[in-house]
């Protein structure tokens, strides 16, 4: 089973954060970072490559929640979801040095991408 993971990559501290994460965990075999621009665009060897993936896993910045957005807008409805911002207190703020909570954040990505293999 391969797991997509879709950071938002806001342009806030949140949203990169939510980069670093997808970039640490995705191992191109069980879990794929999905591009967080392309799939809205449709572009479709983007929205192929997707496709390959069972589940997906939205990291969304703050309450917007544009990975999430973005996965409904293109049909992926099997997804889990978290929000940076009130799952794990951060900030949101234009400081791209600010990573509080940001190992808090990797663990819990890693331990939902765990249960999934289960």
């Amino acid at each position: 089973m391969k797991t997509g993971i879709l950071p938002c990559q806001g342009a806030c501290n949140v949203g990169y954060m939510t980069g670093k994460v997808a970039v640490k965990v995705a191992d191109n075999e069980k879990v794929n970072m999905v591009c967080a621009l392309g799939l809205p665009l449709g572009i479709e060897n983007i929205v192929t490559m997707a496709r390959v993936n069972d589940k997906f896993v939205a990291l969304n910045g703050c309450p917007t929640k544009c990975a999430s957005k973005t996965l409904d807008k293109i049909g992926f409805k099997d997804y889990q979801e978290l929000v940076f911002t009130s799952d794990f207190g951060m900030q949101k703020n234009k400081n791209f040095t600010d990573e509080t909570n940001l190992a808090q954040a990797e663990a819990k990505v890693k331990e939902m991408l765990k249960e999934r293999e289960e």
